[in-house]
């Protein structure tokens, strides 16, 4: 039987591969056919937040925790508010055309305006300002913009419908702010103020380092140094992101017993993507001895905040038993909840419960419309840059799982989500390669030596050589 994808619902996952934990053959059979993902949804709010503005998109979620009052800043070179006059671009989106400045940005968020002394929820920091029109207005990457012909612009949303209701052509004015001369001096603003103690600088340097955003490829062993900088200072969001460093071994070395511990002191101040963690930790024995019990409790306080991936991992234990009385109308009630808040790991375990008559009445067509939102959930985090999700789109086309089954284009979404150098979604895929079957991890191999990057043999055994073969990819772009 082929593999299964079990599928990302957003732009933000980074963990998980913990289905093929200590459990029964049968057992271990069964999940080992789904794909696990392990970006965006166990990352705190915000983290994968860099979409086009022109892009619709769910609204964004609250900034994440406050931040301790920072000592006094130096000063560094001065910042300023600019007024630039930009030329629109043509843009379309649901078929109809509009005004765009082809620029990509995320919210100004607390730690970002603790560190600049902004005011949160106020602007968008812009990320990519590289199209013909940012470029003739002079906007920079790092500029934040304030306003939009006047009229204040709170985040990414409020600039989307600014230019959604302005046609190609126009004349606007942008009023920025901007850190000195722009990119660098940003930098070294950030970097001064997170040596100083502001919390938000060091937070804020170590999630744009981390996703690669403003000041080049993502650098993660910096990106560490400032998640530790800002956790030992008590964030709970840069806890949870130097955990998940330490588990999977990026840009630190890998110490599952430091993730756990981090992740414990990022739950306990109230970080629900913590919890959800340190659950999946104690499912697996990874890090800690393994207690099904206490990934319930973990994933229940998680859910009682309303993450929906704890909602998954929970209504997977109500499935199976596990760490709680066996309960199939909790495990469905859990899984539809996160289906419907857009969780595609959730949409497809639905669907299989219904194909198959899993703790459920048997449903073939109830299958076949899950199978068909899981595709469009995952497609939708594809197209926003989610790797894992790229991937996976790319394993539906090759399955035919909600999709018209197509190696051809299968081929494309896997080799373009290896093309994004996302170090999670290689290191993972070599962690747990049983979440494909072995034809399937065949035509992977065919598919990289088809690219010109593997010249091994074709067996179905990710080796050394088939890791450096993804990497290499990343190259080609």
């Amino acid at each position: 039987m082929r593999s299964r994808p079990f599928l990302v619902a957003t732009s933000m996952a980074l963990m998980a591969a913990f289905a093929a934990g200590p459990v029964g053959a049968g057992e271990r059979i069964h999940l080992a056919q789904r794909w696990t993902p392990l970006t965006g949804v166990l990352t705190p709010d915000g983290e994968s937040k860099d979409t086009a503005v022109e892009t619709p998109k769910a609204p964004q979620p609250k900034s994440a925790e406050p931040v301790k009052p920072s000592p006094s800043q130096p000063s560094g070179s001065s910042s300023s508010t600019l007024s630039l006059k930009a030329k629109l671009e043509r843009a379309v989106t649901d078929g109809q055309a509009h005004g765009s400045l082809g620029i990509r940005t995320i919210a100004v968020d607390a730690d970002f305006a603790d560190a600049m002394g902004l005011s949160a929820g106020q602007g968008v920091l812009v990320t990519d300002a590289s199209s013909p029109a940012a470029t003739a207005a002079g906007l920079l990457a790092g500029d934040v913009i304030q306003k939009f012909d006047g009229r204040a612009v709170a985040d990414p949303d409020a600039l989307s419908k600014e230019l959604r209701g302005s046609s190609a052509d126009k004349d606007v004015t942008l009023n920025v702010w901007r850190a000195g001369a722009g990119t660098d001096d940003l930098r070294k603003k950030l970097v001064e103020r997170a040596d100083a103690g502001n919390v938000g600088a060091a937070a804020s340097l170590g999630r744009l380092l981390s996703l690669g955003l403003i000041f080049g490829p993502k650098n993660f062993g910096d990106a560490a140094t400032y998640y530790l900088k800002a956790a030992e200072a008590g964030h709970p969001a840069s806890m949870t992101r130097y955990a998940l460093f330490a588990k999977d071994g990026i840009g630190i070395p890998k110490d599952e017993a430091l993730a756990a511990k981090w992740f414990l002191k990022a739950a306990e101040g109230g970080q629900e993507a913590a919890m959800t963690n340190l659950g999946l930790l104690y499912e697996a024995g990874r890090g800690v001895k393994q207690d099904f019990a206490e990934a319930a409790r973990w994933y229940q306080r998680a859910v009682d905040k309303g993450h929906v991936f704890a909602m998954h991992r929970l209504g997977l234990l109500y499935e199976t038993g596990r760490g709680v009385v066996k309960n199939d109308q909790e495990a469905v009630r859990l899984l539809e909840t996160a289906s419907e808040k857009g969780l595609s790991e959730a949409t497809s375990w639905l669907a299989d419960k219904y194909e198959q008559g899993r703790g459920i009445p048997k449903n073939a067509e109830e299958a076949s419309r899950l199978n068909a939102r899981a595709a469009d959930q995952v497609r939708r985090a594809a197209e926003q840059g989610n790797a894992v999700a790229t991937f996976n789109l790319g394993i539906l086309y090759r399955i035919g799982k909600g999709v018209k089954q197509s190696d051809t284009e299968a081929a494309n979404w896997v080799v373009r989500s290896l093309k994004l150098g996302d170090k999670y979604l290689v290191a993972e895929l070599m962690r747990n390669p049983d979440v494909l079957s072995v034809a399937d991890r065949k035509w992977v191999q065919e598919v990289l030596r088809n690219e010109g990057t593997y010249s091994g043999p074709i067996n179905g055994t990710f080796t050394p050589d088939v890791r450096t073969a993804m990497e290499e990819l990343a190259k080609k772009v």
